[in-house]
């Protein structure tokens, strides 16, 4: 056989178990999740709380490795062995949400230097982690919807995060169940969380939610790395952001080895036609990383 002929077969072969492994992914169904007395417990406990200052701004979250002790400690999940092995992610199984990436800070930087006023707005961050970004929106008025894909990383980091900036810890350790009472309705009152895939997730928003309903501000950070998914991505956000309402994204501006990026993912943008593209941020040290804000197109 001809080498090009060897070099068009192994392609071929190539493409073709990637379409497989496409085909044998299942996607999580999108699922609602609650504040309960058991995320409650969880912070009485021995954990390892970290702060950081965005202007003057605390957020609390726990560790990463607190978080995955609980998990281990806890829970019996398919994504055990993979957090162990210190794996990023998987596609469709883990996708990296027990881990703050470095656009996260990025995202908590431009919102602090930037002029957006949070006060009773509706904030959504998609693919969120440890939530900090919609935190930050939160502690400045905002009511918040946190969603990752994973619900072991909605349950064991972004809950307890939220909790951690809306309680004072001590007034639990007596486990008073009024006291648990109060401040899971005060925390529910300002927050909603989601896991699941994107897709599946504008379902359920399109049977629950309604126009007035929609959210002012949509953040999301290093969620582009998987282009196979770029598309879901980019129409939950389009279908349910408001008319006036803007999105941030942070990201790398490629991802070495998954191949996505923001080039890949603008390119669908100017495809699809809806939305406006400015560049707000940039990181030129090491791997570059961006931040592009998303509006609608006047009609």
């Amino acid at each position: 056989m001809e080498l090009e002929e060897l070099v068009r077969a192994g392609r071929e072969n190539t493409e073709s178990q990637n379409e497989m492994v496409k085909a044998e992914k299942k996607w999580l169904k999108a699922l609602g999740h609650t504040v309960t007395n058991r995320h409650l417990n969880a912070l009485s406990e021995e954990n390892l709380v970290e702060e950081v200052t965005i202007g003057q701004t605390v957020l609390r979250y726990l560790s990463m490795s607190s978080a995955v002790g609980r998990l281990k400690s806890e829970a019996s999940t398919d994504i055990l062995p993979l957090v162990t092995d210190n794996t990023d992610l998987v596609p469709a199984v883990y996708e990296g949400g027990l881990k703050i990436w470095e656009c996260t800070w990025d995202l908590l930087e431009y919102l602090e230097s930037s002029s957006n006023d949070l006060k009773g707005c509706r904030v959504l961050e998609l693919g969120c982690g440890a939530g900090l970004p919609a935190i930050y929106a939160m502690l400045h008025g905002a009511h918040i919807t946190l969603q990752d894909y994973n619900e072991e990383v909605i349950n064991y980091v972004a809950i307890p995060n939220v909790l951690l900036n809306s309680t004072d810890i001590s007034v639990l350790e007596d486990g008073n169940p009024e006291t648990f009472g109060e401040t899971i309705q005060e925390v529910t009152s300002k927050s909603c969380y989601y896991s699941g895939d994107w897709g599946e997730l504008d379902k359920l928003f399109a049977s629950k939610m309604e126009t007035d309903h929609k959210f002012d501000l949509i953040l999301t950070s290093e969620t582009i790395y998987n282009q196979e998914c770029h598309e879901k991505l980019l129409t939950l956000m389009t279908n349910n952001l408001k008319k006036d309402g803007k999105i941030l994204l942070a990201a790398k501006t490629y991802y070495f080895g998954v191949g996505g990026g923001i080039q890949q993912f603008c390119d669908l943008i100017k495809e699809k036609g809806h939305l406006n593209i400015e560049t707000v941020y940039t990181h030129e040290e090491g791997v570059r990383r961006e931040i592009i804000e998303l509006t609608f197109k006047a009609k």
